[in-house]
């Protein structure tokens, strides 16, 4: 073979090397085996993930996240506990400290001179005691409850006692006040005692 046909079959410049790299590439493509890792664009080797591996990950994530949950509202549950308890035993110093004023005129007045005390006086302390301690209930939302004759029975705050003939009230209606009943609010801490047309 002649100098002339060898130039003519080999390349003569780089170029045409990678030209002619390329084209055996393209007849005699290498053929690999698949593979089960897969490479992401910056060419790292990313391992498939089984998908039952997958779930049992995601199903550890949520009960992660369920028992965090729960701690959660017991913790909540606990802290609206404590304070509710702390409310009510706020609220019993309040009624606790109007009710030790009131002591305090009881002591009074049984501190006073029977020789030197007249039965007007004494009774004129007596109410005083009265109010103060109407005063520290009302302070706390308790009213009186009075009836008059004549108003129809509430069962839900009056209590009869008895049943009177009276021509002048209708049936069911209250005749007489027997004794005051008291509210809180709308709710009835006792009701008043009365007595009833037959």
């Amino acid at each position: 073979m002649s100098d002339e046909n060898k130039q003519a079959d080999e390349p003569t410049t780089p170029d045409d090397w990678a030209l002619d790299e390329a084209e055996e590439a393209l007849q005699f493509p290498d053929l690999e085996a698949p593979s089960d890792a897969q490479a992401d664009e910056d060419g790292v080797v990313a391992e498939e993930v089984d998908p039952l591996t997958a779930m049992q990950g995601e199903r550890d994530a949520m009960e992660d996240k369920l028992k965090r949950m729960v701690a959660d509202y017991q913790n909540f549950a606990r802290r609206a506990e404590q304070n509710l308890t702390t409310a009510r035993q706020q609220q019993l110093l309040e009624v606790a400290k109007q009710l030790v004023t009131v002591l305090d005129h009881f002591d009074s007045a049984l501190g006073v001179d029977p020789e030197t005390t007249s039965t007007q006086d004494l009774l004129k302390g007596v109410g005083m005691v009265y109010d103060e301690l109407m005063r520290s209930l009302t302070a706390f939302g308790v009213r009186r409850l009075d009836v008059e004759a004549g108003e129809p029975f509430d069962p839900n705050q009056h209590e009869a006692l008895m049943r009177q003939a009276d021509t002048d009230i209708e049936p069911n209606h209250i005749t007489a006040q027997l004794q005051p009943g008291y509210l809180l609010g709308d709710l009835t801490i006792r009701p008043a005692k009365v007595s009833i047309a037959e």
